[in-house]
């Protein structure tokens, strides 16, 4: 099994899928039917059916006929702000912010909490790895645009600074604006087989002063939903954009192919091959050659690895530009008309 969280069931009349989360199921099948039969299988286990996902997991899901599944955590943004004291703060118009930090913030180390109980807005650690962890959450489950900043926060979570602090209130208060914000599954879903899938791939070279490490990010879309996103430090530091940019494709590549082989599971089909977008003409050209560069040998396996599905007609890169690269919304600071043509673009859109 791909997902170990995941279980299906085939037969001739169909297939039932249920997803799973510690003891929250997601139950879903060919037919209304079938979701009734499992709960009728399972009533030994004292299963509650609480009818059609109304929420899950602290998203809220919605369907509208037109424009297919809306998910949002409206309800957890608010939670959140209430948590911390911030449901009166002024809102910001983007996630992270371009302005250097003040040396004296730099330099402040948060103090831990002395008791167990929550002081809303005390900068500690025990209260910036709480509000962290609410963030992260929602930046995994249905905020992609988030991702990048949340990010940065957690990048010294073990000894937080002033900076890091009033980041994640940043963070906080981005999304008190943009509560409203659903990620829209568009209404064809899976009906037109097989799916067409493909993956924005992009890097942010050298970007942490720190250590140097660039910043791996990609956003998958199956049949124009985005249905996967991740933003990762890369592991070594690399010595070229180019190399930056193929080391995040491999990133993404894994996780296109763990989606892939999943829908192979539930015989969803996916059509071949599957488009790695990428918006560096280099590093497209080092993935299709046959030759090993003595410069690259230090990240060889990936390029290996991302060389084998090539070479398969599996996944095949593709240029695009730097304009039309949705995960550059993961990669850096970004001034407002472009965070929200992005978000946009990746399926964030306001809707009442």
């Amino acid at each position: 099994m791909t997902d170990a969280c995941i279980y299906y069931k085939f037969d001739k009349a169909g297939v039932t899928v249920v997803g799973t989360y510690v003891d929250d199921l997601l139950v879903t099948g060919t037919g209304e039917s079938r979701v009734n039969r499992f709960f009728m299988d399972m009533i030994i286990l004292d299963l509650k059916d609480l009818g059609l996902a109304s929420t899950f997991l602290g998203m809220r899901v919605q369907y509208v006929a037109d424009s297919g599944y809306q998910f949002d955590q409206e309800t957890s943004i608010v939670e959140l702000l209430t948590r911390f004291g911030l449901e009166q703060a002024n809102s910001v118009l983007a996630p992270i912010g371009s302005k250097e930090p003040s040396p004296t913030d730099v330099l402040e180390v948060l103090p831990p909490l002395a008791s167990q109980e929550l002081v809303v807005l005390t900068p500690t650690i025990a209260n910036f790895q709480s509000l962290m962890g609410s963030l992260l959450w929602i930046a995994r489950c249905t905020r992609p645009d988030i991702m990048f900043a949340v990010h940065c926060a957690t990048r010294r979570s073990h000894a937080p600074t002033m900076v890091d602090w009033k980041l994640a209130k940043r963070i906080a208060r981005y999304l008190s604006g943009t509560r409203k914000l659903k990620l829209l599954m568009g209404g064809g879903g899976l009906r037109n087989l097989p799916v067409q899938s493909q993956c924005y791939t992009d890097a942010d070279f050298a970007g942490n002063k720190d250590d140097r490490k660039s910043v791996s990010a990609a956003i998958i879309k199956v049949n124009g939903m985005t249905v996967g996103w991740l933003c990762k430090k890369q592991s070594s530091v690399a010595l070229s954009t180019s190399e930056a940019e193929f080391v995040a494709a491999s990133v993404g590549g894994q996780e296109l192919l763990g989606i892939r082989e999943l829908m192979n599971e539930l015989e969803v089909g996916v059509e071949l091959p599957i488009w790695m977008l990428i918006d560096n003409q280099t590093a497209i050209m080092q993935i299709e050659s046959e030759s090993s560069s003595a410069k690259a040998k230090h990240v060889d396996v990936r390029l290996k690895f991302m060389r084998d599905y090539t070479s398969k007609g599996i996944v095949v890169p593709k240029y695009v530009a730097s304009g039309a690269m949705l995960a550059d919304l993961m990669t850096k600071a970004l001034p407002v008309p472009r965070v929200r043509e992005l978000r946009e673009a990746v399926g964030l859109v306001k809707s009442e």
